[in-house]
């Protein structure tokens, strides 16, 4: 196995999802693994299983965030492992690895594996994409690059990372593009993420046992103040506008509710209905100033980043430059 590193082994925080599902139900990972064909399973290093959860991603909330990240952390400290791979469903994947992302403070590589296709089904993705986030996990080259996506022979930045399709490799970065490649020979990365992340985030090891709520609001024709003002009276400490691009603008009648909430104290977010490209701050735009540019962020990964930010004491300072940062 090139690239590998032969003396420390990886660690698979597993958490469900359809890489460990098969026709009738999940199995351990252990389970997945003996199944490999015995090519697949050569140079594959000492694996040792963390049972975390054994259901699809889309029943996992923001508490079981904390969870999986304090798992995780209290893994990488070990000299003895290499490497951490989380097995996850593809449904909220985005969510999971960004905020590991932001609150694992490693330096060791945590690669999120995921499948499209049960185990044990015609053109099954997962036992190969396993394989490879193993392969990455042990790469020395991997370390350093935050938390990382491995599917369809392709390595995602989790900062970036979307799933577009229920296709096998249906994860893209957009324009940004992949960070690498797992190939039959080699594990190569061609670049690394610019943004904060992981040993050099301030976010590491959040003490909370829950996160604050925050909401995403859409922008389309028609839109009014109802849901945001149901957001507010429902607790929300964050909003999140996925607005018209390219300034993530606000339909007009979501502006006042909008406005309100920001003036007590509510941060509110805006993000691109487009995809691509960042939102930029614009003094020429009326409501730029009570507002908060979510960059390039999607809003999903926007509201991640929110949440943690909201999780301690921030000044709307702090929040304008976490968002230029993350």
């Amino acid at each position: 196995m090139p690239n590998s590193v032969v003396d420390t082994g990886v660690a698979i925080v597993a958490c469900g999802g359809t890489i460990q599902n098969t026709a009738s139900g999940r199995i351990a990972v252990e389970d997945v693994i003996a199944n490999l064909p015995e090519p697949a399973r050569v140079g594959i290093p000492k694996i040792e299983v963390h049972d975390l959860f054994r259901v699809g991603s889309e029943d996992l909330e923001p508490p079981d965030w904390l969870v999986i990240a304090r798992s995780i952390s209290r893994i990488a400290e070990r000299a003895d492992i290499g490497g951490i791979v989380v097995t996850h469903g593809t449904y909220t994947v985005e969510e999971t690895s960004y905020f590991v992302h932001l609150c694992v403070k490693t330096t060791k590589p945590v690669v999120f594996a995921c499948s499209q296709r049960k185990h044990g089904a015609l053109g099954n993705d997962g036992d190969r994409n396993l394989v490879d986030a193993i392969r990455v996990a042990s790469a020395p080259e991997a370390a350093g690059n935050g938390a990382l996506l491995v599917m369809g022979e392709e390595i995602h930045g989790a900062r970036d990372v979307r799933k577009t399709n229920q296709r096998p490799g249906g994860f893209s970065s957009g324009s940004l593009g992949a960070l690498g490649s797992v190939e039959q020979d080699q594990v190569t990365f061609y670049r690394k993420p610019t943004r904060r992340h992981t040993s050099e985030s301030e976010f590491c090891e959040p003490r909370a046992e829950s996160l604050p709520r925050v909401d995403i609001v859409v922008a389309y024709p028609g839109a009014d103040e109802a849901l945001v003002r149901a957001a507010v009276d429902a607790g929300a400490q964050g909003l999140v506008v996925h607005g018209y691009a390219p300034h993530g603008r606000p339909h007009r009648h979501q502006r006042r509710a909008l406005e309100e909430a920001a003036a007590r104290s509510i941060a509110v977010v805006l993000t691109s209905r487009g995809g691509e490209g960042r939102v930029a701050y614009d003094e020429n735009i009326p409501f730029t100033g009570w507002c908060i540019g979510g960059d390039n962020l999607s809003p999903q990964k926007a509201r991640v980043l929110l949440m943690v930010a909201l999780a301690a004491p921030h000044s709307a300072a702090d929040l304008h430059r976490i968002f230029r940062q993350y």
